[in-house]
């Protein structure tokens, strides 16, 4: 369960605080308890890298940007956080932040009791899953690097579109442009914008390579839209990366 405080309890999986999200149905119950929640606007600032870390936050809603620096001066997108995920993880060594977290679209967190979750068993075991599963993101993204650029892009945003993506129906204009693919209705759109810097930012690459293979995409059907607004075919996005591998070969 979530807990917003020591007498109030919501059921794990259920609708917290208007979200329109779940947080997390498939894991264990995590009795997570939070207190402060804080509403970001699309480009608020959540913390910078180096500022103190006091607390962590959970996602409630919305996608935030998890940018990070390197000792050459650029910048990488690190991760795009959502629904039940947990930032401002560098409380647990006491040490500063050391990514800087913006809204990629209007989001709410809530600060954790750290204390309070961790006196609880199923808050330990509900924190421990949130930490591995973004850890797994992690180590997904650290597989891709020896993949063909085209491949790692392709497996970035299946999982993007799988993870945040929300399912079009019939009133979905983006999905309506072109026709489901293999007869599926498969397309899920992302409820933020993703630019073309973005996609370069998370694979590594040049703008000018996000963009090439993006235009490609769109032209295997396995992507539609425009100005950061995209719908995606997951199952789509996988063969495409197979494609671009065996192109490699």
């Amino acid at each position: 369960m979530i807990v917003h405080s020591s007498r109030e309890a919501v059921p794990a999986g259920s609708v917290m605080l208007g979200s329109t999200r779940r947080l997390d149905t498939a894991g264990p119950d995590p009795a997570i308890v939070v207190t402060t929640v804080r509403r970001l606007e699309r480009g608020e600032t959540l913390y910078s890298e180096g500022e103190t870390a006091t607390a962590p936050y959970l996602v409630l809603d919305g996608v935030l940007r998890v940018v990070v620096g390197s000792a050459a001066g650029l910048v990488r997108l690190a991760d795009l956080a959502g629904p039940g995920d947990m930032l401002a993880t560098a409380v647990f060594e006491g040490r500063p932040h050391g990514e800087t977290v913006v809204a990629a679209h209007p989001a709410k967190v809530a600060q954790v009791d750290l204390g309070a979750t961790l006196l609880r068993p199923a808050g330990r075991i509900g924190v421990g899953v949130t930490l591995g599963r973004q850890v797994k993101r992690s180590r997904e993204l650290a597989d891709d690097l020896g993949l063909p650029m085209g491949a790692r892009i392709c497996r970035i945003l299946a999982r993007l579109a799988r993870r945040l993506g929300r399912v079009c129906d019939g009133a979905c204009e983006l999905a309506a442009a072109r026709p489901p693919v293999g007869g599926r209705a498969e397309w899920r759109r992302l409820p933020f914008s993703l630019t073309h810097d973005d996609v370069a930012l998370m694979a590594g690459c040049a703008r000018v390579t996000a963009t090439r293979v993006l235009g490609e995409l769109k032209a295997a059907g396995a992507l539609v839209g425009h100005r950061g607004d995209y719908a995606l075919v997951p199952s789509a996005l996988d063969a495409a990366a197979d494609e671009y591998v065996y192109e490699a070969l």
